[in-house]
C-alpha cells in the first residue's frame, strides 16, 4: 500500500529518475503499533516539506525536491523487510527511514545493508536494535536512548513516592521485551528494588488473569511492563478488575502514545512511561509545536514528531553535504553529524547509534507530564497510580 508520493523508476545503487530525490519507509499505519505509524509518518514529511519550501537538497550541483514514499507494513516484521527492498529496488530512494521498536527497524536496517542504502531510525531502543547485528551496522543509525539509562531513570521515578521496593515485571517476548526485562532484573538489585514476579507472554495475549493474580499475590508495589499498546489495554482492564493496585506503573513502549489514554480513559490516569527528553529551546521544536500541537495536544506523540522530524532531517542534511543520492556518500556523511536537531546535538558513535537522554512522563488526565529529569516545565508524580485503585 502505498500513501505518500508512490512512483516506480529508480535502482539499487540509489539514484532516483528526473528531478526529485526519494525517500522510503515502511511504517505500521495499521496493525498493533498503529498508534505510532501516522505521528512518524507526520514528522517525516514535516522536514521533506520543509527542505523542499526552502528549494530541495542539492544534487549534482542543482536543487532537487523531495518525495515521501509510505509504504504500510501492518505491523508486521516480514512486510517491513519486504517493502524495504521494493522501496530501494523498485522506488528508487536514496535513502531510508526507520519504523518503531527492534522488531520493525531490525529488519529495516538489515535491508539498508544488504542494499547499501542509508537508513536513519528512532524510537527504536539502541541496546535492543545493536543486538540485532552482532557485526554491527554498516548503513543503519539510530538515535534513542539506551535502555540501561532508561532505567536510571525509571528507578529514581519510583523513589518518588514510599513503596515496598517490590516490582512485577510484564515483559513480552519481542526483542525489546526481552533485552529490557533482563536488563531490569539485573539493575533492580543496585536500585534497592527487587523483582518479585515476572511474566514472560508472546504479542497478542489476551488473557493476562493468571499473571496479574501472581504479581498481586507477590506483593508488588511497583509495576513495569514492557509490551506492545493492544495488549496492554487488556492487561491493565484486567488489574483493574482484579483489584491488583501498584502504587506506581510503568507502561513502556505501550503508554507512550496517545492511544493508550483514548482507549483507557480513567484507567490510563498516573501510568508512566519513558520517551526522549527533548530539547525545548531549538527553534526547530517550537516550529513543531505550534504546527502540532493542536493535533496531538500535550502528549508524547508530539515528543514522537519531533524525534522522526529529527531522523529525516539528518538524512536529508547528508544528502545535501555529500551532493549526491549515492549510498555511500550520504552514508559518510550521517558518520560526520554533529548539529543540533529537537532531539538533541547528535553526533553518532562507532555503533552507529546516538543515544538521548531519556525522560519519564505520567498520564494526568489528557496530558502527559514530564516527571524526570527535573525542569521548569517537568511536574510532581502522582502516586499511587489512580487509575488502577
Amino acid at each position: 500500500m502505498c500513501l505518500t508520493g508512490c512512483a516506480a523508476g529508480g535502482s539499487s545503487d540509489g539514484s532516483t529518475s528526473g528531478d526529485v530525490v526519494k525517500l522510503g519507509a515502511s511504517l505500521p499505519l495499521t496493525g498493533s503499533l498503529a498508534s505510532f505509524g501516522p505521528v512518524f509518518q507526520d514528522g517525516y514529511q514535516a522536514a521533506v516539506d520543509e527542505v523542499n519550501k526552502a528549494g530541495g537538497v542539492t544534487v549534482d550541483g542543482k536543487k532537487e525536491q523531495v518525495q515521501l514514499v509510505v509504504l504500510d507494513s501492518t505491523s508486521d516484521a516480514n512486510t517491513v523487510a519486504d517493502q524495504t527492498r521494493t522501496l530501494v529496488l523498485q522506488d528508487g530512494v536514496a535513502g531510508l527511514l526507520g519504523s518503531v521498536s527492534p522488531a520493525l527497524t531490525i529488519p529495516a536496517s538489515n535491508t539498508a545493508d544488504l542494499e547499501k542504502v542509508p537508513l536513519v531510525s528512532t524510537l527504536t531502543p539502541v541496546g535492543a536494535w545493536k543486538a540485532g547485528n552482532a557485526n554491527g551496522w554498516q548503513y543503519a543509525w539510530d538515535l534513542f536512548f539506551d535502555e540501561a539509562a532508561q532505567i536510571q531513570d525509571l528507578f529514581p521515578t519510583a523513589d518518588l513516592t514510599p513503596t515496598n521496593k517490590k516490582v512485577a515485571l510484564f515483559t513480552d517476548t519481542e526483542e525489546d521485551g526481552i533485552a529490557q526485562g533482563a536488563l531490569m532484573e539485573k539493575e533492580a538489585p543496585a536500585a534497592g528494588y527487587d523483582v518479585v514476579y515476572r511474566a514472560q507472554f508472546p504479542v497478542g495475549t489476551t488473557d493476562f488473569s493468571e499473571y496479574v493474580n501472581a504479581a498481586k499475590a507477590a506483593g508488588a508495589d511497583v509495576v513495569i511492563a514492557q509490551m506492545i499498546p493492544p495488549d496492554s489495554f487488556a492487561l491493565w482492564k484486567q488489574m483493574k478488575a482484579l483489584a491488583f493496585a501498584p502504587k506506581v506503573a510503568f507502561c513502556e513502549k505501550c503508554a507512550s502514545q496517545a492511544a493508550f489514554q483514548k482507549q483507557l480513559g480513567p484507567l490510563a490516569e498516573g501510568t508512566s512511561t519513558s520517551l526522549i527528553a527533548s530539547d525545548p529551546s531549538s527553534p526547530e521544536q517550537q516550529a513543531l509545536t505550534t504546527r502540532f500541537s493542536p493535533k496531538y495536544g500535550q502528549t508524547t506523540d508530539l515528543n514522537s514528531v519531533m524525534a522522526a522530524y529529527s531522523a529525516a532531517k539528518i538524512l536529508l542534511d547528508a544528502i545535501n553535504t555529500a551532493g549526491s543520492t549515492d549510498g555511500a556518500k550520504i552514508n559518510d556523511a550521517i558518520s560526520k553529524t554533529d548539529s543540533q536537531y529537537p532531539i538533541g546535538t547528535v553526533k553518532f558513535d562507532s555503533t552507529h547509534a546516538y543515544a538521548v537522554p531519556p525522560a519519564t512522563f505520567q498520564w494526568q488526565g489528557d496530558k502527559q507530564i514530564q516527571i524526570s529529569p527535573k525542569s521548569p516545565t517537568s511536574g510532581t508524580l502522582q502516586a499511587p497510580v489512580s487509575g488502577l485503585q
